[in-house]
């Protein structure tokens, strides 16, 4: 495991904002966001959040409102708390996870629980988690992922730098893509690719995800801190 020796590559109020793309197609906007610290259960957490909103235009094909906000304890950004509000054309779902990082087990909604493997992390924390260590290219970054009630081993492998042009300027950035061998989940080749500027921010400055239509591409169009 790669000690936790760094600080954090963000700071309270940091608000990273995306253009999502398929292909010349802007399909919408993510933010993502460090809102502040707080105490849960006793604990310091940082407060992620993260906003998916579909271009208005684009109602007609389809309409999506998305968001997510995460309590990750400062130290290690574990995260502690979970809260998801789903609103995609008519479908619509808000769901809650406590995570008991003792005792190895995620509560959902305050009744279903769910074992979780050690040191589990969500879809979001685990971005910025990455923003935290060091990135040795050809080097692989074991974690373990919880997502809707099901456990994933995941390799993170850090495969190459490169330079990546984007409307608020040129970034040197390193590439790193999460795998899993399980299906669901970064499964395949290309499942996921994070690129991470390569300097004391760490901004995920390209996210690419693969989707059944084909891939999305989500890249930073502003900073706020």
């Amino acid at each position: 495991m790669i000690p936790l020796f760094l600080l954090a590559y963000f700071s309270i109020g940091e608000r990273l904002e995306y253009v999502a793309k398929f292909g010349f197609l802007k399909l919408g906007t993510m933010t993502l966001e460090v809102k502040d610290t707080i105490n849960y259960e006793d604990v310091k957490c940082y407060a992620f959040s993260s906003i998916l909103i579909s271009n208005p235009d684009l109602q007609f094909l389809f309409s999506l409102h998305d968001t997510i906000e995460v309590y990750a304890q400062t130290g290690d950004l574990l995260p502690l708390f979970y809260e998801e509000k789903l609103s995609e054309g008519k479908f619509n779902n808000h769901s809650k996870i406590d995570f008991d990082q003792d005792s190895l087990l995620a509560t959902y909604n305050d009744s279903l629980r769910v074992g979780l493997l050690k040191e589990s992390r969500d879809l979001l924390s685990f971005w910025y988690y990455l923003r935290t260590i060091p990135l040795p290219i050809n080097d692989t970054i074991k974690l373990n992922i919880h997502k809707s009630k099901e456990n994933y081993k995941v390799n993170c492998l850090v495969t190459k730098k490169e330079r990546v042009r984007t409307s608020i300027g040129e970034f040197n950035t390193i590439l790193v893509e999460p795998q899993t061998e399980e299906k669901g989940l970064f499964s395949g080749k290309g499942g996921m690719q994070i690129w991470y500027s390569d300097d004391d921010m760490r901004y995920p400055v390209q996210i690419k995800t693969k989707m059944k239509f084909g891939s999305v591409l989500f890249q930073l169009k502003g900073v706020r801190s």
